[in-house]
């Protein structure tokens, strides 16, 4: 590694060396499992918002493709993440119970970076261009008539109850995992709690938001740390949040923060949608809540807190409240203990038998 290489190490993060790092980690979590994965790249073509740069291309990894059940388990990261980087410590109990994909976001995760400008420019065109994403990878790998059980994550939560909105055929459960944005935040409460502290974290909150606003992402600031700084800082978080270490064995452990390393390494794409979609500091700007509402009844929903979570697991026991005393009875709530923003890695057994019926249900319709 030459002088330049090790002061800004972020310039060298390819796609390539990113699915190495890829490779690397799936082989560790299925190593003696007796799953075999397919990671591939699907163009985005036949949508609305497809374009011809040949770089626009949509990361899935497939497991347990072999499984004859009828459904599919779909699943969708949340902000900064990637599929395999944000759902390894539930991917094996999930591929014992069929056929798993896990779908980058277009322009994000491990999915193509194409050259060019970023053609959103608010916040129906950025959900256009995630959702025409997805959609176009639905057609070419499962088929037009292909019906999925849809799981989605934080901010992936969003891209997921749209895309139910919009295609509500190929849906027949929707699991919602700690979503971002369920209700509206009343401005009053906002307001409320800047009174409430002193100036110093006024004005950190205020500086925030107007970078938020600016598009300026934490993957920004992640890039512009010299020497090894973001592996540290990513190794870090992993250990400490996900308590991965405590969980995998070595090489694994190395593999996935060298994974979500590069991940959040590589040039941002549509990480520029998280200030269209959320206003500061993820905030809703529309509700999923109004998403939801619009849904056929046909569609089943579920919620998957962490009781920890910051995203308030109330507002999903709202939503399912009202939805139930409409009559809508295929709507449910879980909060479970001891568990974050991350309960698929934090209590991934519990979550496990969630999905698990869900999922079975799926195949039963």
């Amino acid at each position: 590694m030459g002088i330049a290489q090790k002061l800004w190490a972020g310039m060298w993060y390819t796609r390539a060396q990113c699915l190495q790092n890829e490779r690397e980690l799936l082989d560790n979590l299925l190593r003696d499992t007796g799953f075999g994965w397919v990671g591939r790249d699907t163009p985005v073509r036949a949508v609305r918002s497809a374009g011809t740069d040949p770089a626009d291309v949509v990361r899935s990894v497939s497991v347990n493709e072999s499984h004859t059940g009828r459904v599919d388990l779909v699943c969708v990261h949340g902000f900064g993440q990637s599929g395999a980087g944000c759902f390894y410590a539930s991917l094996v109990g999930w591929a014992s119970l069929g056929r798993v994909h896990l779908v980058d976001w277009r322009g994000a995760g491990m999915s193509g970076r194409p050259s060019g400008a970023f053609a959103p420019s608010n916040e129906t065109e950025a959900i256009e261009y995630l959702v025409d994403g997805l959609d176009a990878w639905r057609r070419e790998r499962l088929g037009e008539n292909a019906r999925m059980c849809l799981l989605g994550h934080s901010m992936g939560a969003i891209v997921a109850s749209h895309y139910a909105e919009r295609h509500p055929e190929h849906v027949k459960h929707l699991i919602l995992a700690g979503p971002a944005a369920v209700r509206a935040t009343d401005p009053r409460r906002v307001e409320a709690f800047l009174q409430s502290v002193g100036p110093a974290r006024r004005f950190l909150y205020r500086f925030a938001a107007t970078q938020w606003e600016r598009g300026v992402t934490p993957q920004s600031y992640l890039r512009a740390l010299p020497f090894d700084l973001p592996m540290r800082f990513v190794r870090g978080y992993v250990r400490s949040r996900w308590r991965a270490e405590a969980t995998l064995d070595a090489a694994t452990f190395k593999a996935l923060y060298e994974y979500n390393t590069g991940v959040n390494m590589m040039p941002g794409v549509s990480e520029k949608v998280l200030s269209m979609i959320l206003a500061p500091i993820g905030q809703a700007r529309t509700p999923i809540a109004d998403v939801l509402g619009r849904l056929p009844e046909h569609v089943p929903i579920t919620f998957v807190y962490g009781e920890h979570d910051w995203v308030t697991p109330s507002s999903g026991a709202w939503v399912t409240k009202n939805m139930r005393d409409a009559g809508r009875t295929n709507v449910e709530c879980h909060v479970l203990p001891d568990a974050g923003h991350y309960p698929f890695i934090d209590q991934p057994e519990m979550v496990h038998e969630i999905v698990k019926k869900a999922w079975q249900e799926c195949d039963r319709r």
